[in-house]
């Protein structure tokens, strides 16, 4: 599909609470593949927990350096409402030191919690394996809980990450959808295959034509039809230090 067309198209199918997994190596294109589908969302928390990813800048959302509480939240998002404006936030504050990582997993840790209990958002998880490995973040508990128990609650989780092994494995079951980008990690293919419910051969032949800098989306519905997709480049947004 063009990207037009396929954004028009994953509009009408992609429901709030089914989630998306981006499964592809670092500098595929993550952050050009994924912004198009934020702002198909009027309710988005970008997850920062790099502290300070200029690639996701390039965004235009503004910064949260701390999270504000979930009254104060709701507070933002009614008066946003009130405007006729969408609410899009990135979460997290930039690290230039050792001990503002610990500041920073404690704000993340508050949005995921409040995030459950207020519900309707759209959450986007960066290089998944950052928030989620226990030498990292170690916050695997607060996301499998979104990825699980927020369905009804209308919260979707798009995650990011280059190989399923690296993250929960809620990650890779709960997705409606994966993208993925060209690979040659046959074992990463399979596993796509298994929890797709797709024949491993065919998600091995569909992700093996997948031309540079495209994209495959696939649905957990045997129904819906393999895409490939290419979205226009996204220049990333640096500043000077």
């Amino acid at each position: 599909m063009a990207w037009p067309q396929f954004l028009r198209w994953f509009s009408i199918h992609w429901e709030p609470g089914q989630h998306v997994s981006v499964i592809c190596p670092t500098g595929a294109g993550k952050t050009t593949m994924v912004s198009p589908l934020l702002f198909l969302r009027r309710y988005v928390l970008v997850i920062d927990a790099k502290g300070g990813d200029e690639t996701l800048e390039a965004l235009g959302f503004k910064r949260l350096a701390r999270w504000p509480g979930e009254k104060q939240m709701t507070k933002m998002v009614e008066q946003n409402n009130a405007d006729g404006k969408p609410s899009r936030y990135i979460v997290g504050m930039k690290t230039d030191r050792t001990e503002d990582v610990a500041l920073l997993r404690q704000t993340i840790a508050a949005c995921l919690r409040d995030v459950f209990n207020m519900g309707g958002w759209t959450v986007y998880l960066d290089e998944l394996q950052v928030t989620t490995d226990r030498r990292m973040m170690n916050l695997s508990g607060a996301v499998a809980r979104l990825l699980v128990a927020a369905r009804s609650k209308g919260i979707t989780v798009i995650s990011a990450f280059q190989a399923p092994s690296w993250v929960p494995t809620e990650a890779v079951r709960q997705p409606t959808w994966i993208v993925t980008g060209p690979t040659r990690d046959t074992d990463t293919v399979n596993r796509m295959a298994e929890v797709m419910g797709r024949p491993k051969a065919e998600m091995r032949g569909f992700v093996k034509a997948l031309p540079d800098f495209t994209w495959g989306v696939v649905g957990r519905n045997a129904r819906s039809p393999f895409i490939i997709t290419r979205p226009p480049y996204i220049a990333p947004v640096t500043t000077r230090r």
